[in-house]
């Protein structure tokens, strides 16, 4: 995977070379993005999302084993899942790719400038299994609020907030076929309001999903 092409993608800002991706990723392990809420945020969404949409009678909503609408994602094309317009319109200055063991892949959205005191900005991941979801855990000193189930484009999800340092808002969304969308949104604390840190990863959430209907 460390191999991988990452040449610039069709549109919106390019991707940063493998060093640029390197210190992004170093930034990441000091300010972790995917931490072990998120595999309680995947059971919630699979179970309690599910269930919110069964009693809606929502015959469209995602279910366990259904056909995936996300599949293929690579560190190649993982930034690519965020269009150009979009990334334009949340005035991203620098996407970085960065693969992930057992297929997995993200993708690290940059509002601030390199070594920004305060980093802001977006993460978004693909994980084809849980597995892949799973092994990404990583402990984080903040403090959570509970997961709350919902359905994402009639898809079953659950996001958290999470408070600390950086105040981070984290989606996981079931694409089917058991693989998983993962958002976050993060930023200085009290940068945000709670809600415009849901609202950020829900409205990102559903733009991806609405492309890939399209």
């Amino acid at each position: 995977m460390a191999s991988e092409d990452t040449s610039t993608h069709d549109s919106g800002p390019s991707v940063g070379s493998s060093k640029e991706a390197a210190a992004a990723l170093t930034k990441r392990r000091r300010n972790p993005m995917l931490a072990l809420t998120a595999v309680i945020s995947l059971a919630v969404g699979a179970g309690l999302g599910y269930a919110i949409a069964h009693s809606s009678r929502s015959t469209s909503a995602s279910t366990p084993g259904s056909a995936p609408i996300i599949a293929g994602v690579s560190k190649k094309t993982v930034c690519k899942l965020v269009s150009g317009a979009m990334q334009q319109q949340l005035s991203i200055r620098e996407a970085s790719p960065m693969a992930e063991g057992k297929g997995g892949a993200s993708c690290y959205l940059m509002m601030t400038e390199d070594g920004a005191a305060d980093p802001a900005g977006f993460v978004v991941a693909f994980y084809p299994t849980t597995a892949s979801l799973q092994q990404t855990v990583d402990g984080t000193d903040v403090i959570p609020e509970k997961a709350e189930p919902l359905l994402i484009e009639e898809r079953a999800a659950a996001r958290q907030v999470l408070y600390g340092d950086a105040w981070k808002a984290q989606l996981t969304v079931d694409v089917g076929g058991g693989a998983t969308l993962y958002v976050e949104r993060f930023g200085p604390k009290d940068s945000l309001s709670e809600r415009e840190l849901r609202r950020s990863v829900d409205d990102l959430a559903a733009s991806i999903l609405k492309g890939k209907k399209a």
